[in-house]
């Protein structure tokens, strides 16, 4: 190994502790060769190459590259402001089309009789409403007619019997015009005709010459084609923004060249498992009868969100919507006319409450640098000598003109929209934080900090004997849960997560003192709303996704209370788990089995903390880092890390107990 020279170690000092001006110069062949000026290369003699510098504010943790002049007009760098627009998200979905339910009839027959004639002989003929059907012979029928008679000719009844026979006729299936023709002619009609009860194109044909039918019988049936249903289908990661009423335009390949238009007026409330998709029903116009059911189709559908995201309507802003009929918009909350049901708010149907929403904060497409986890823009720093870029994460959905972004960026600051593959790849060279080397996991230290502070406080809360008697049971489960995901056994850990969930349920908070009561309902519902999604997943996967929402909560429940067990339990971080995210976990002893990795990796992990906590939190100034893992005790109490730092600086007292070292190349626990 080439050892430093005292110019790199002052180079080495000053890039770490404040702020660099000046170009950085490296190799293209060994980036990890820096230099404050033009030279050659120590390792292969190659003519150094100028590159931005980094610029790292230790307070803000702030992320700038510096490049000269010259270097950005070559980058050819430009920058757009950030502004506050109208946002539009899309979506794509694929559907079929289907009849439209709410326009289907049937031609019944409502005597018994035989059918003389057939008018309409086949499928698939249009008919409209009131043509000639089939033409029905009915002994029944004759009858009516001549009971008719006799009531009329009978001075013994009046018009209300006269009526009643009418009455009787028209259920049996005639109009009122040949009821008209029978009394004119004063003779039965011997065959009746029946006739289409709505317009629409006959889907099905039962009907048959000569066939005797029952009251009852099914002849046709008639469907309306004029409006249509098109059933979508829409993933999990489209449901945010499909909201009832909105607009939805869609095309078929059966008819190239033409967008037709719809409104959403369903949303089933149901995922379906096999697909992972719900359905969205549109409703569409077909005045030409183009749409043929069982057509595929591809849609789009476009929802305005507000700043926070909420998807919002201005026309429906305070206003009131019938259920049924989206057209239908009201000011006050009244009965609609045409489904006879109340109107809704529009709120409840997922729209945001803003008669004045806030317009999202917008950059460019070309802005954005997206990893498929990350989404990274480089916005340009107003104050500084040089050419200076700043990194940052934003948070937020992709439109149709630009992203969103919810955090990240104030409105007015100036983003990088062409030249930041150039700055990012500079950024790689030099192995430093990029859209492909994301900043190091800081999730370890967020209950450390928490630690922090509790042990600072005069008093914290005491936990009542009801709940640590509630509390040693579970325990008892969780440990059942932890060893079960250790062993990689799904079923069981399933098992043991619904003794957990009913044991969760038995915590009963109402007789505590409000701030226990408040501080035990927030975490204990965020355990049982992951032990419920726990029994839903079957890969371990997943179930130690839900693992880690739990130990999280149940860690902070430790870090509230002076007492809530008697006996101690020590929490466990491990710093690489889910992708560099990390995730805490307790265990009863101190000898560690991590329940995220799997048995090649049972003893990664570092000791946080020892429940009780001390009063007074204690860190050591060197924190006993072990070499060759990743791992280290960063906090606890006196018999957790310092320990270890008694160990390294002066001997052991007569009674400490010789340390314990797990198995593995990860990590060492005492």
């Amino acid at each position: 190994v080439t050892p430093h020279t005292k110019t790199e170690e002052h180079d080495a000092r000053k890039w770490s502790t404040k702020v660099v001006k000046a170009a950085i110069w490296t190799c293209s062949m060994h980036p990890q060769i820096r230099r404050s000026g033009p030279g050659k290369c120590p390792i292969c003699g190659m003519d150094l190459i100028p590159v931005q510098s980094l610029e790292r504010d230790p307070k803000k943790e702030k992320i700038r590259y510096s490049m000269s002049k010259e270097a950005k007009r070559l980058a050819e760098v430009d920058t757009t402001p950030v502004m506050r627009q109208r946002g539009f998200v899309k979506r794509r979905l694929v559907g079929m089309v289907f009849e439209d339910e709410t326009r289907m009839a049937a031609l019944t027959s409502r005597v018994a009789g035989r059918l003389d004639k057939v008018h309409v002989d086949f499928t698939g003929v249009e008919v409209k409403k009131g043509d000639p059907m089939v033409t029905i012979w009915s002994p029944d029928l004759i009858k009516a007619q001549v009971e008719l008679f006799e009531t009329i000719r009978s001075p013994a009844f009046g018009e209300a019997e006269v009526k009643g026979g009418e009455e009787r006729l028209i259920e049996m299936g005639l109009t009122p015009d040949q009821i008209k023709e029978i009394k004119k002619r004063k003779t039965p009609i011997q065959d009746i005709t029946l006739r289409a009860p709505i317009s629409g194109i006959v889907m099905k044909k039962m009907a048959l010459l000569g066939q005797f039918v029952k009251e009852g019988t099914v002849m046709y049936d008639i469907t309306d084609l004029s409006k249509v249903w098109v059933k979508l289908d829409a993933y999990e990661s489209d449901l945010p923004w499909i909201r009832y009423g909105q607009k939805v335009t869609f095309t078929t390949p059966a008819i190239p060249g033409k967008t037709f238009t719809g409104t959403v007026l369903f949303i089933d409330p149901v995922l379906q498992m096999d697909t992972r998709s719900v359905k969205v029903r549109v409703e569409a116009d077909n005045p030409d009868l183009a749409l043929k059911p069982h057509m595929f189709v591809s849609a789009e559908i476009e929802a305005e969100i507000d700043a926070s995201g909420r998807v919002i309507n201005a026309d429906w802003a305070g206003k009131y919507i019938c259920p049924f009929h989206p057209e239908e918009v009201f000011p006050t909350s009244q009965i609609c006319p045409k489904s006879q049901l109340p109107a809704r708010p529009a709120v409840s149907y997922g729209y945001a409450l803003a008669d004045n929403p806030v317009k999202p904060l917008i950059v460019p497409h070309s802005a954005v640098l997206y990893t498929g986890k990350r989404s990274i823009v480089y916005t340009e720093v107003s104050d500084s000598d040089m050419p200076t870029y700043e990194l940052r994460e934003i948070v937020g959905p992709r439109t149709a003109n630009g992203y969103v972004v919810y955090d990240g960026l104030v409105e007015g600051e100036r983003v990088v929209t062409k030249g930041n593959f150039n700055i990012d790849s500079a950024a790689q060279i030099v192995a430093k934080q990029s859209m492909m080397n994301a900043r190091p996991s800081t999730v370890s230290k967020t209950l450390v900090h928490e630690i922090e502070r509790v042990q600072t406080q005069q008093t914290r809360m005491k936990a009542p004997l009801a709940l640590q008697l509630s509390f040693e049971k579970i325990l008892t489960e969780y440990w059942g849960v932890k060893n079960a995901l250790v062993a990689g056994k799904s079923n069981q850990a399933a098992q043991y997560a619904e003794a957990l969930l009913t044991n969760m349920k038995r915590l009963d908070t109402a007789g505590y003192p409000p701030d226990i009561h408040a501080f035990l309902d927030r975490y204990a519902n965020k355990i049982v709303e992951n032990l419920k999604q726990f029994d839903q997943h079957k890969s371990l996967k997943l179930q130690r996704q839900c693992f880690r929402e739990i130990s999280y909560a149940l860690a902070t429940l430790f870090i509230g209370f002076e007492d809530l067990t008697k006996d101690k339990v020590f929490l466990f971080n491990c710093p690489t788990a889910f992708d560099q995210t990390g995730a805490y976990w307790i265990e009863k002893t101190r000898n560690l089995k991590n329940p995220y990795l799997g048995k090649k990796m049972i003893t990664c992990g570092e000791l946080i903390a020892t429940f009780p906590l001390e009063k007074k939190f204690h860190q050591p100034k060197n924190q006993a880092l072990k070499h060759g893992s990743h791992t280290k005790e960063v906090s606890g109490s006196s018999q957790g890390s310092g320990t270890k730092h008694q160990a390294q600086h002066k001997p052991p007292p007569p009674h400490a107990k010789p340390p314990v070292h797990s198995e593995g190349s990860h990590t060492k626990t005492e």
